[in-house]
């Protein structure tokens, strides 16, 4: 009886190799050069290195001054008769500040930038307004307006063309370096 239990256990191992081996049969390939070519397509390639440190891209909460900074520039466009369009525009940390500012009560009657500096209100982009404004880059002493600008066939209140125009503070003076758009290529009023 012992001995049988040991020729069945032989059995069993036989057994077990045969589905080994022909499990092996299966999925080996037919030639030495596949597994050579499959050992040089599994080569890992080379990952760049991290670095340790992560750079906060969270902006720095304004401090107590700089709020009211701002508050003083929005109080000072609604004292010229607009409201602002994006306090954020205004970064009280550049020399150079903006607000894009439109009427109190009118929405299609268009929009005008504001500038500042830390001493206040130094002037308008232009004394005609604009149906599309907006700020399109912000520097220390330099800002970028995108104005839209109308094309032949455009609908009143939809220009489709844009126009970027840089400003720049010299000294205390603001100064256009590009050539703002004409009143007629920045507004028509929409019935809208």
């Amino acid at each position: 009886m012992v001995w049988t239990q040991r020729v069945a256990g032989v059995l069993a191992t036989v057994a077990l190799f045969g589905v080994g081996v022909a499990v092996f049969n299966l999925v080996r390939p037919d030639d030495g050069a596949a597994v050579v070519a499959s050992e040089t397509a599994a080569t890992p390639t080379a990952t760049p290195k991290q670095s340790s440190k992560k750079k906060s891209k969270k902006a720095k909460p304004l401090t107590a001054r700089e709020k009211q900074a701002r508050a003083d520039a929005v109080d000072d466009v609604r004292m010229q008769g607009d409201t602002t369009v994006r306090e954020a525009d205004y970064d009280p940390r550049a020399r150079l500040r903006v607000l894009i500012g439109r009427p109190v009560g009118d929405s299609t009657g268009g929009y005008r930038a504001y500038f500042f500096t830390k001493d206040g209100f130094v002037g308008k982009d232009s004394d005609f307004r604009s149906t599309e404004l907006e700020v399109a880059k912000q520097g220390k002493a330099t800002v970028t307006l995108r104005y839209g600008v109308y094309k032949d066939g455009d609908r009143a209140g939809e220009p489709t063309g844009t126009k970027r125009v840089r400003f720049r503070l010299d000294g205390t003076a603001l100064t256009a370096l590009d050539v703002v758009p004409s009143a007629d290529e920045r507004f028509q009023r929409s019935s809208g």
